[in-house]
């Protein structure tokens, strides 16, 4: 089994009730092991959007990349989500941000998620999550968790932890 990290965002409607859909949806074929504190930050690079509620959760899974990719983006279109490629509101959100080890660069995925360094939304509750899990995230996480504090000093997009 492949050990996965999954970030999901929601900044239209029932916020938590979408971000608490999508991981009822994705336990169903994912072995579901913790997720993190929700948090609620500004969109990134977009103006006059309503804050996002944040989470990120980590599981196992037998599928292939390409079929979690495939399945994650079922889950938003279920959910309401218009398939939209731009940074428009939306009532779900939910990026592969890495994938075990494995490094992927194809036109409709790549990973480890090319932007989650840069989003302070992803990455503090990436942290959140490995104390919760008390430091057992693989080393390839921990390397990129030494960003934290940089980059939560960097930004002040996380507005605050909800819950």
């Amino acid at each position: 089994m492949e050990t996965i990290v999954i970030s999901l965002g929601s900044n239209l409607g029932n916020r938590e009730f979408y971000l608490d859909s999508s991981v009822r949806h994705l336990s169903k074929k994912l072995k579901y092991i913790s997720c993190s504190s929700t948090y609620e930050s500004e969109g990134m690079g977009v103006f006059n959007h309503p804050s996002y509620l944040n989470r990120v959760i980590y599981c196992k899974t037998n599928l292939s990349f390409t079929s979690l990719l495939n399945y994650t983006k079922k889950i938003e279109k279920m959910i309401g989500r218009k398939s939209k490629n731009d940074l428009s509101p939306r009532v779900i959100d939910i990026d592969i941000i890495f994938y075990g080890e494995r490094k992927v660069n194809r036109k409709n995925l790549i990973l480890p998620h090319i932007n989650f360094a840069n989003r302070p939304f992803v990455i503090v509750p990436i942290n959140d999550l490995d104390k919760k899990m008390k430091r057992k995230l693989t080393k390839k996480f921990k390397k990129f968790l030494i960003h934290t504090n940089i980059l939560t000093k960097l930004s002040g997009n996380i507005v605050q932890k909800v819950s």
